[in-house]
């Protein structure tokens, strides 16, 4: 054998060596045991074991490992601790489905309307059935359900909520019928139904119709309401819609889009002095968010004002720290909530 062959052999061996081993690290760090993550989580090591799971990119193992081991993971503490553990799990699940759910959620198949789950979805679910075994819902059930919704909001899909007979909603809205959250979801995946063109908007406009006085999601539902009527084309129904928002509520968030809304409708009648009014109202309550600051900018341009509107995008874009965009989060409906909802779901863990 040459000396070139040799050299070359035990180059291809360095480099079979080199794949091994990084292969089996990337196997490790995709299945990781899920046992020592629930006991991690359970000690309070959130942000390490929501950092574990953020290296992963399948995250099937964590759906098997939930299904193989916790069951016993969560008796192993016995009588005493079953409560806590069983929320641990939960948790741990709907952790990584978030973390998953934009890389895979579903699989379409040939036959127009039939799909298949992949795994974020089935975590979210393997969580949910952990507390469907009780009879009667413990308030931290509460909690947790409404970060599932915040979660399964994020992935924007209706099928997740409304599909029969297993859509999410289904489980959730007998244990908790009087919980408008969950009402508003329903009009909510009804109106992303009607996307992208709405073409038979009726079942979305009445379900938005009948929480339109609900004194705590009222508001958002006459705002989602205007912005379906705005999509329709009924630009003055929506103006008269958002107006009302704002004596609804003091949420910046909903008022925010309320103004952003209203420019938009007053741009669709060509009326660009009331259009930069609402414009600038929806920047009074969040400066320099990017939707408006970007709208204004360009109305501003178009009508000849470019020295204003370049000032106007420059600011927006050398604002620091980095501005909030509503608009940006409307989609995620009430993705907007998990910081508030994981929090309170952690502080019931370490009770």
């Amino acid at each position: 054998m040459s000396g070139t062959m040799r050299t070359g052999l035990r180059v291809a061996a360095l480099v079979v060596a080199v794949v091994a081993c990084v292969t089996t690290r990337r196997t490790a760090a995709q299945a990781p045991v899920v046992s020592d993550l629930l006991d991690r989580y359970l000690r309070g090591d959130y942000d390490g074991v929501v950092a574990g799971l953020g290296s992963l990119r399948d995250f099937a193992p964590v759906l098997d490992g939930l299904r193989n081991d916790g069951p016993q993971w969560i008796e192993s503490g016995g009588a005493a601790t079953r409560q806590r553990r069983e929320l641990t799990a939960a948790t741990v699940a709907l952790e990584a489905a978030r973390l998953g759910e934009w890389n895979e959620w579903k699989t379409s198949g040939i036959v127009p309307g039939a799909f298949s789950w992949r795994t974020p979805p089935l975590l979210i679910e393997w969580g949910c059935a952990r507390f469907r075994v009780d009879a009667s819902p413990r308030p931290v059930e509460r909690i947790w359900q409404l970060a599932a919704l915040a979660v399964a909001e994020r992935a924007e899909d209706p099928d997740f909520l409304l599909a029969s007979p297993d859509g999410h909603l289904r489980h959730v809205w007998p244990r908790f019928p009087k919980e408008p959250r969950f009402r508003l979801a329903e009009a909510l995946a009804l109106e992303w139904q009607t996307f992208p063109n709405p073409t038979s908007p009726d079942a979305a406009v009445r379900a938005l119709e009948a929480l339109q006085h609900d004194e705590d999601v009222g508001p958002e539902a006459t705002l989602r309401l205007g912005f379906l009527q705005l999509r329709m084309g009924d630009q003055d129904r929506a103006i008269g819609l958002f107006d009302r928002v704002a004596t609804q509520t003091r949420d910046p968030w909903v008022i925010y889009l309320a103004h952003f809304f209203t420019g938009q409708a007053f741009e669709h009648k060509t009326r660009p002095a009331d259009a930069e009014r609402a414009f600038r109202a929806a920047l009074a309550i969040a400066p320099h968010a990017p939707s408006a600051s970007v709208a204004l900018g360009t109305l501003l341009f178009v009508n000849d004002r470019r020295t204003e509107a370049t000032e106007m995008v420059d600011t927006m874009l050398t604002a620091r720290p980095r501005p909030a965009d509503p608009w940006r989060e409307y989609g995620d409906a009430d993705d907007r909530f998990w910081p508030a909802l994981i929090a309170a779901v952690r502080a019931e863990i370490r009770r």
